[in-house]
Order: structure tokens, then C-alpha cells, then sequence
């Protein structure tokens, strides 16, 4: 697992979709505004089975149709790579389940 520097996250960013870096929070985070609350619980359950196989698991925050999610490694207190893999596989999957990919 790899720390990574303001710049490193700054560049990880650009990759993203709508991802967010909150730097006094130590942490990233995308909110995805959905259809419906079906649709939310889909994605959900979507991230939370890429989680499972990542063995790293973001906070997640759902509001009917909008979704937050957060990144951060706890256990390095940082934002490291395995947080920028994550939020990579969740971009994939919101356009998997908004039908875009």
C-alpha cells in the first residue's frame, strides 16, 4: 500500500469522474445523484461487492436517490493507492448501473 503526495492525488483525480479530494479530512469522495432509490441500493450493493474483493471499503452515505462515498486508508491516515484502485472500479460500476457504460 502506497501513501500518496498531494500531487500524486491531485494527478489520481484527473483520472476520476467527479471525484473530490478533501485534504484537512484526509480523504476523496464522489456524491452520485441517481434515478430513483432502486437505483442507489444497486449501486450500493455493486460497490459493496468491488469492495469486498478489493479488501478495502469506503463509507457510504445514501439519501433516496443520492449516494455519497469516501475514501481514505484509516490505517495509514492517508489516501493511498488502493483508495484511487476503489474510486477507479466505482466510476466503472456508476456507469454500469446509469446504463452509460
Amino acid at each position: 500500500m502506497l501513501r500518496l503526495s498531494e500531487e500524486q492525488i491531485r494527478d489520481g483525480l484527473e483520472r476520476l469522474t467527479d471525484w473530490e479530494w478533501d485534504p484537512d479530512a484526509v480523504l476523496i469522495h464522489r456524491t452520485v445523484r441517481l434515478a430513483d432509490f432502486p437505483t442507489a441500493i444497486s449501486l450500493v450493493q455493486e460497490v459493496a461487492q468491488a469492495a469486498e474483493q478489493a479488501d478495502h471499503h469506503p463509507d457510504i452515505d445514501i439519501r433516496y436517490d443520492t449516494v455519497r462515498l469516501t475514501l481514505s486508508t484509516h490505517s495509514e491516515g492517508a489516501v493511498t493507492d488502493q483508495d484511487m484502485a476503489l474510486a477507479a472500479r466505482v466510476d466503472e460500476l456508476v456507469e454500469v448501473v446509469t446504463g452509460q457504460g
